[in-house]
């Protein structure tokens, strides 16, 4: 059973933040929680880096053609739109207006399900054949850029959820990091988002 003794400094994590369950981790305060979070996110860049390399590699003089330029503009639209969601969640997370966090985190989730949707359009509508350089770079990448938003979305809408539920669980100062690192994943994704764009459409 857990005790003081196996669990360390229960209660005393200092600036009023409680401890969350009977786990060592949670003797971190949320900054630390925030840092580890942020290794992970970084450890991405193994298969980010190899899909912007093959751009360049595969298919260094061609242009993208064959495509729908209007659908993959909004795609790339929402996603600012989403990444200016992200800042204010964090903004929200930070000046603790937990309460507010609900319906701020249900439209993110709404944008991000409109960002994969927009995608799946503009393969749809794209006349680009997938096994040439250009074509097997441009899907991939933007498959990639698909399944981390998805996934972002998914954990927004639990974290909708909770803010918003009405059996008293909810954020606080102590459990807000779990926002926090969904927010700044977020702002990961719409990076690769942008970089996506200008490489494909830019250059």
């Amino acid at each position: 059973m857990a005790t003081e003794h196996n669990l360390g400094p229960i209660g005393k994590l200092g600036n009023g933040y409680r401890q969350e369950s009977p786990y060592v981790i949670d003797d971190a305060p949320p900054r630390v929680k925030r840092s580890a979070f942020f290794a992970i996110v970084l450890a991405q860049l193994m298969w980010w880096m190899p899909l912007l390399w093959a751009r360049f590699l595969y298919a260094p003089y061609e242009h993208v053609s064959g495509v729908n330029y209007f659908v993959w503009s909004l795609a790339g639209f929402i996603a600012l739109a989403s990444a200016v969601q992200a800042f204010r969640i964090l903004g929200a997370a930070r000046e603790g207006r937990f309460t507010a966090l609900g319906s701020l985190l249900k439209t993110q989730a709404i944008l991000g399900a409109a960002v994969c949707g927009v995608i799946i359009g503009g393969w749809a509508t794209s006349g680009l054949a997938i096994d040439t350089p250009m074509g097997s770079n441009f899907y991939f990448f933007s498959a990639a850029v698909a399944f981390f938003f998805l996934l972002s979305t998914l954990g927004e809408a639990i974290h909708a959820l909770r803010a918003g539920s009405r059996w008293g669980a909810g954020y606080d100062a102590t459990s807000v990091w779990r926002v926090e690192n969904g927010a700044y994943f977020w702002l990961w994704n719409c990076l690769w988002m942008f970089v996506f764009y200008a490489i494909f459409f830019w250059l």
